[in-house]
């Protein structure tokens, strides 16, 4: 017997050569018949099962944003609440200078007492990085001052700050309120 290539033998296996895999012998090479009915339910079931992932995901990021915005609404109304706090005991000392001061008619005791005052709000304002703007006898700098007029009364040099009318302050770096100054004209 002789033996050609091209012919297959009795032992030979016919190989699909799509996935590599060897097909039986009996194998028909018709294709499998789908019903299309049963395609377009299988398609119409994923579909319904993706839409309700879809509006369950949508309600729980819903859900999660209106609560951060609570939150969030929550924090900035209460967010001077422990620099507030810090104040009371504050608001507590003027009420008893002044009740001192009314029942003993003594203004110097009431100097005393706002001087005393002052002191505890200038410390728990320093706590909070609240410190003053430096003004009188310094140059002249738009950014921490705002001049409210001109006066030839002092002997600084020109542009500079004579008189301050209300204090600024800086709370950390940032300038919270200018100083409202009377600059030397030049």
């Amino acid at each position: 017997m002789a033996f050609c290539a091209d012919e297959p033998t009795e032992n030979d296996q016919p190989v699909d050569v799509t996935d590599g895999q060897t097909a039986s012998p009996q194998a028909d090479n018709t294709p499998e018949v789908v019903d299309p009915n049963e395609q377009i339910a299988a398609l119409q079931l994923r579909v319904e099962q993706t839409e309700k992932a879809l509006l369950y995901a949508q309600a729980e990021f819903q859900t999660i944003r209106r609560r951060m915005e609570d939150q969030a609404a929550a924090e900035r109304k209460f967010a001077a609440a422990e620099l507030v706090k810090s104040l009371l005991p504050i608001l507590d000392s003027f009420e008893r200078a002044l009740a001192a001061a009314e029942k003993e008619g003594n203004s110097e005791s009431l100097v005393a007492g706002l001087r005393s005052i002052m002191k505890q709000m200038q410390t728990q304002l320093e706590k909070a990085g609240v410190k003053p703007i430096d003004a009188v006898g310094v140059e002249f700098d738009a950014r921490l001052h705002e001049a409210l007029g001109y006066t030839e009364e002092t002997d600084l040099p020109a542009n500079t700050v004579a008189e301050e009318i209300q204090r600024g302050y800086f709370m950390h770096d940032r300038v919270l309120r200018p100083a409202l100054v009377k600059v030397k004209a030049g």
